[in-house]
């Protein structure tokens, strides 16, 4: 018997809704978490997009060396963040 089966019977519940339940609990936590990472780094520099630190590097606000690593985790965090809302999109509605 697989966990989620254990679980399951023991909530008294169908397999296939816990396991509905389960994925969008998992991804509203991942995107929690992913958001907070992102207003982190747009605190820490002022900008509330990707495309305002870009700016400010092209203005010159802002030196390249002193934001690559924050700039390139945002990138990631933004396109993570669009992957996991639009799985949940695609999730079966109740």
């Amino acid at each position: 018997m697989e966990i989620i089966d254990e679980v399951a019977s023991a909530l008294k519940m169908d397999r296939d809704v816990l396991a509905r339940a389960s994925i969008k609990a998992f991804l509203e936590r991942e995107v929690r978490c992913i958001e907070a990472e992102i207003f982190e780094i747009r605190t820490k520099h002022g900008v509330r997009s990707i495309f305002e630190l870009d700016d400010k590097l092209k203005k010159g606000e802002v030196r390249e060396e002193d934001i690559l690593d924050d700039f390139q985790e945002l990138d990631y965090l933004e396109f993570r963040r669009d992957e996991i809302l639009a799985a949940m999109k695609s999730l079966p509605q109740q």
